[in-house]
């Protein structure tokens, strides 16, 4: 993972790529939004995306009430565990 320095300059918020190894400055100035995004396109692998409704369809399709209810239960949970990372 890359290294970066806060600068500040007359009083305005920078950063700037620092390569260890090298001792030099690497890249242009970022601004605090710029860094956050390009350290998040980093870090972030792949994206997620739940459709809340087409998730309830498919579990109403689920012949047998015992294992939708199982199905509900478990989806349930997930959630409750999402919201506890927050």
């Amino acid at each position: 993972m890359s290294s970066y320095h806060k600068i500040i300059m007359n009083g305005k918020v920078s950063y700037r790529e620092f390569d260890e190894a090298a001792g030099f400055y690497e890249g242009e100035m970022l601004t605090e939004k710029e860094l956050i995004e390009r350290l998040l396109d980093d870090a972030v692998s792949s994206t997620v995306e739940i459709d809340q409704e087409a998730i309830e369809r498919a579990i109403n399709y689920i012949p047998s009430s015992f294992q939708r209810e199982m199905v509900q239960n478990y989806v349930n949970y997930l959630e409750v565990l999402v919201e506890s990372l927050e």
